[in-house]
């Protein structure tokens, strides 16, 4: 799962770059890959930051070693992320609510970053390095998006 996250991350900077160039059909292209992405991150997210291989997702042994924190928070980070893509999308077609899934999905992620670093200097593992970085990775593109969607809104 992890090369289908690339490949989606890629395409949706692809999406984005040609928002920028203002080519037609942009909002098709880039929506495609964001809300792809969005869905994996919503359904799939504990079985991705816990590298659990999609064919394993439904076998109890591959959860063993894996505590409840651990669980608990890649289950929040893949809500928090499918709500900031969610709203990528939506600010990239201008669309309604785009400023409320982005500052819910701002405030979900820097939750699930406050709790992941708490957590990691209990316990340094991986896992909580790689969400930590996912999760401020996505918060500055998300205040980015917030900020250049409430200028769109007051010059309208």
């Amino acid at each position: 799962m992890k090369k289908l996250e690339l490949i989606l991350i890629s395409g949706a900077a692809v999406g984005i770059l040609l928002a920028l160039l203002n080519v037609p059909y942009q909002t098709a292209f880039s929506s495609l890959f964001l809300i792809a992405l969005g869905i994996i991150y919503l359904y799939l997210g504990f079985a991705l930051f816990n590298d659990i291989p999609f064919s394993k997702i439904f076998k109890s042994e591959s959860y063993r070693g894996i505590g409840s924190w651990r669980i608990a928070i890649a289950i929040g980070t893949g809500l928090g992320l499918s709500q900031l893509t969610t709203g990528f999308m939506l600010a990239l077609g201008n669309y309604p609510m785009t400023r409320s899934f982005l500052s819910v999905g701002l405030v979900m992620t820097a939750l699930m970053l406050l709790l992941t670093l708490i957590r990691n200097t209990k316990e340094k593992h991986q896992f909580y390095r790689n969400i930590a970085l996912r999760c401020a990775v996505f918060i500055i593109i998300g205040a980015i998006f917030l900020i250049i969607n409430g200028q769109q809104v007051q010059t309208t």
